[in-house]
């Protein structure tokens, strides 16, 4: 008989692991998926209002601007754009936007001004940087926004890769999961590919200023992937998720 316990206790035990990775998988391919709709939002709000949402800086979930988007990193304003407020993990995303996309008057220098209404123009260039590490290489570049999960482990570190998508410069890193002790990466990155943004709003008949340089060197958003979806996937490249996958 405890023969017989002892084989069901290993195969139990075994059992758990596996089912440790199929839960963490649930959790980031639900997170990923409200990422996604939270990018849509995103693109959803500059067409109807011509700039792109200010971060929540009070955490209320409301935008927070006056004229100019001072703060331009906070908490997804997830109140004002009709979204869910926490990813699987209970944890708040953060946001980043490009503040040249967000003020309600363009500041980039272009040669033309934008139309009356819109934040930004075709040759408007945002200064939001996607690289494959801390030190590494570019992802992406001129990104104008970018949200973070910033996972399981919701890690605000002094260093390392987690540390770099927690601080306020306009750099952030995007690469594979890793969950060993050290480095652990567990952050789910998606942002808006300024092509993609533009594009959007030429089409439904927005009129932007001076077109000679559209100013999107970040319109591949996607690392060795097919460069339009906007995120680093090395799973699946065709849907736009953030690329951390789990098997």
């Amino acid at each position: 008989m405890s023969i017989v316990l002892l084989v069901i206790g290993l195969l139990l035990g075994g059992s758990l692991v596996p089912l440790s990775v199929q839960m963490e998988k649930r959790d980031r391919d639900s997170t990923r998926n409200q990422l996604l709709d939270m990018r849509e939002a995103l693109v959803g709000y500059a067409l109807v209002n011509g700039r792109l949402p200010c971060p929540d800086t009070d955490g209320d979930g409301l935008i927070d601007i006056s004229t100019t988007c001072t703060n331009v990193g906070g908490g997804f304003p997830w109140a004002d754009l009709g979204l869910g407020k926490e990813d699987a993990w209970g944890q708040a995303f953060t946001y980043r936007v490009s503040g040249d996309f967000a003020d309600t008057t363009d500041g980039t220098g272009c040669a033309a001004s934008p139309t009356a209404g819109l934040s930004f123009s075709l040759c408007s260039v945002a200064d939001i940087n996607v690289l494959d590490g801390a030190s590494g290489s570019a992802v992406a570049s001129a990104i104008p926004a970018i949200i973070i999960s910033h996972g399981k482990n919701w890690a605000i570190t002094s260093s390392g890769d987690e540390a770099e998508n927690s601080d306020s410069d306009g750099v952030l890193v995007e690469r594979g999961f890793s969950n060993s002790a050290s480095p652990t990466f567990d952050d789910l990155v998606v942002w808006v590919v300024p092509n993609i943004l533009k594009s959007k709003m030429v089409s439904v008949g927005l009129v932007f200023g001076d077109s000679s340089n559209n100013g999107n060197n970040g319109n591949n958003g996607n690392n060795g992937n097919n460069g339009n979806n906007g995120n680093n996937n090395s799973c699946e490249n065709s849907n736009g998720n953030s690329n951390n996958c789990n098997n």
